[in-house]
């Protein structure tokens, strides 16, 4: 018998993930650097905030219920059950996703900061992720903030992706976690 809430929330914890990991990846590397095709600096910024707002909200809701689940069901299990790799394991997701959900806030936070300016007052981009030489110092300053962030927690996403692999396989080959799996709703 397959038990029900775990699978789903399993299947909502990698789906939060693939949401969150996918979405920044693709930003990072595809919408930041095309933005460059737009010839009016502040309609670049505009259009690549609104862009990014539009999506934070998907990433919010997909971390938001990758950490709930996880740490719903790390508060029933614990890594110990399994084997001391598995225990260990554990404490590497805590950790990676401890620092994708802060890193994840103070981006969305600085990101909300550069859209709303770029809407309002206007500012000048050099391309989706680089302020231009022309803007203000502040502009600049959160700008590199939410760059480095946005690398620092993909890092830690896709390092969930691996320590949520590892771990599945760790626990799927434990005799103890066999047992436990079957009283779990």
């Amino acid at each position: 018998m397959t038990p029900t809430l775990t699978t789903s929330a399993y299947v909502l914890h990698n789906l939060g993930l693939a949401a969150g990991f996918g979405g920044s990846l693709f930003g990072r590397v595809a919408l930041n650097p095309s933005a460059k095709l737009i010839s009016d600096k502040q309609d670049r910024a505009r259009i690549v905030n609104a862009a990014w707002n539009g999506y934070n909200i998907i990433n919010a809701i997909g971390l938001g219920t990758t950490a709930l689940t996880w740490f719903v069901g790390r508060s029933k299990v614990r890594g110990r059950i399994i084997s001391a790799r598995a225990r260990k394991l554990v404490i590497a997701k805590d950790f990676l996703m401890g620092a994708t959900l802060v890193s994840g806030v103070i981006n969305l936070i600085g990101g909300g900061i550069l859209a709303r300016r770029a809407l309002q007052e206007g500012i000048p981009m050099e391309s989706g992720s680089k302020a231009a030489e022309e803007a203000p110092s502040d502009v600049k300053s959160t700008t590199k903030l939410v760059n480095w962030l946005g690398v620092f927690s993909l890092a830690c996403m896709a390092g969930l992706i691996g320590v949520s692999t590892w771990l599945d396989n760790t626990a799927q080959s434990s005799v103890k976690w066999k047992l436990l799996a079957r009283a779990l709703p």
